[in-house]
């Protein structure tokens, strides 16, 4: 589940050819999600994540738990949510 957006600034320090040194900033935009098989909180850099998943049309999985038979677990419910059988040649 998507919960929010964060923007955070960091400070860098480096040299310049001359010698002199300068601060620059990088802000990053951080993705807050809540996973689906477990509840627990996690985050995501905004660079790893494609924009339409930023959103709670989709399911999220954190790092911990194990995307592949989340996915499974999933398809099972909509498939008895449809009355659909394993055979059943229709997608989901």
């Amino acid at each position: 589940m998507f919960i929010e957006t964060l923007k955070t600034l960091r400070l860098h320090k480096r040299e310049s050819k001359l010698g002199v040194p300068h601060t620059f900033r990088r802000r990053y935009t951080i993705y807050v999600f809540r996973c689906d098989a477990c509840s627990n909180i996690f985050m995501r850099p905004k660079s790893r994540v494609d924009l339409q998943r930023a959103s709670n049309d989709f399911k999220h999985v954190c790092h911990l738990c194990d995307s592949k038979k989340f996915a499974q677990s999933v398809g099972v419910k909509m498939r008895k949510i449809y009355k659909l059988d394993a055979s059943s040649s229709k997608t989901l």
